[in-house]
């Protein structure tokens, strides 16, 4: 009985295998035809060094074209809807990523690892989460010896400490992925308004990246950084012994970098096995071990630093992949929001652009 049973189950999965197989082997020869990969993406070149090595080892045949943008120019090329949009668009603002599969910009392609995914990581088959990045709080040790551990807390000393600690965070108006992080702290935060305040009065340096955000504390131009991504915090603190961070214990929000492959993509075959490649167990070990970016996918452990990221979950809030993040884009909206922001500021930090 019990090898009739094996019998039964070896014939009926089999198809199933020769037919992915098929795909995957139909897919690779049309990627050898066109023999190129243009990604467009905000994370740094060094950094995805081995995952890119990695991709070429396995696919040889495709040159990738990786230019590294930051996510307000990676959406308005993706506006152009030509070969100058590029193939795969990767991108931490994860709202205009959702933004351009709303308006119809993004090519519909079933990945068969979408079910290693989290149930919130992806979107009609259009749009993909590839990271799990919680965002952080760092500072310069030598300037605050005790530093808050939820937003809360780090509201009420800098009201106590009025213009003593000097703040650095994304430049909220021009940073795809800073607005994104404010607006969604908005969400989560019912005092937000407060630490806007509270953070607007201590501003000195408004930036476009983690990595600037973290140079200003090591220059000791800043104290405080606010809304730094994780996994950046955690490689430039080995180096870096007087910039550390913590990871907020009151929320932590959860960035995925989303993935999407243009519609006008040039080159969809081998858009497709990177996709899949970037998804696959192989390719999320290498982002993890390479990278130092937390996996996505459900089967892989998930540190930041020290901390299990598994284990402490209770207090991570992972951006939602869907339709909601349009939201903070309707333009009445987010015109007030950046307003409010803005009052905040000092008119001496206030953004000219």
């Amino acid at each position: 009985m019990h090898r009739f049973l094996l019998t039964w189950l070896c014939l009926a999965i089999s198809p199933l295998l020769l037919a992915g197989n098929g795909m995957q082997s139909g897919l690779s020869e049309a990627a050898r035809r066109e023999g190129t990969l243009l990604v467009h993406a905000t994370i740094d070149r060094e950094q995805v060094a081995p995952l890119l090595q990695a991709f070429q080892q396995r696919y040889p045949f495709i040159r990738v074209q990786y230019q590294e943008l930051n996510s307000a120019d990676i959406y308005r090329r993706a506006l152009g809807n030509n070969a100058a949009s590029g193939d795969v668009l990767w991108s931490s603002a994860m709202d205009l990523q959702i933004k351009l599969v709303n308006d119809g910009y993004a090519l519909r392609y079933s990945s068969p690892q979408k079910d290693a995914l989290p149930d919130w990581a992806s979107w009609r088959d259009e749009v993909y989460g590839t990271t799990f990045e919680p965002v952080v709080f760092a500072y310069h040790s030598q300037r605050v010896a005790h530093m808050p551990r939820t937003h809360t807390d780090l509201r009420r000393m800098l009201r106590a400490q009025p213009g003593q600690l000097r703040v650095a965070t994304y430049d909220v108006e021009a940073s795809g992925a800073g607005y994104l992080f404010f607006s969604q702290d908005s969400r989560h935060n019912a005092e937000f308004w407060d630490l806007a305040a509270a953070l607007g009065r201590n501003v000195r340096f408004q930036e476009g990246n983690s990595l600037t955000l973290l140079r200003r504390l090591q220059q000791g131009e800043a104290d405080i950084a606010y809304n730094v991504l994780g996994p950046y915090a955690v490689s430039f603190t080995r180096h870096q012994p007087q910039v550390r961070w913590v990871l907020p214990q009151d929320y932590a929000l959860v960035v995925t970098r989303l993935m999407l492959i243009h519609k006008a993509a040039r080159h969809t075959a081998a858009a497709k096995l990177w996709t899949d490649f970037v998804l696959s167990r192989d390719g999320q070990h290498v982002l993890s071990q390479g990278s130092g970016l937390p996996p996505i996918r459900e089967d892989l452990p998930r540190q930041l630093g020290h901390i299990d990221l598994k284990r402490n979950a209770a207090n991570l809030r992972p951006i939602q992949v869907g339709s909601g993040l349009l939201v903070y884009l309707d333009t009445a909206k987010k015109s007030l929001f950046l307003k409010r922001w803005r009052d905040q500021l000092p008119a001496a930090t206030r953004p000219t652009h």
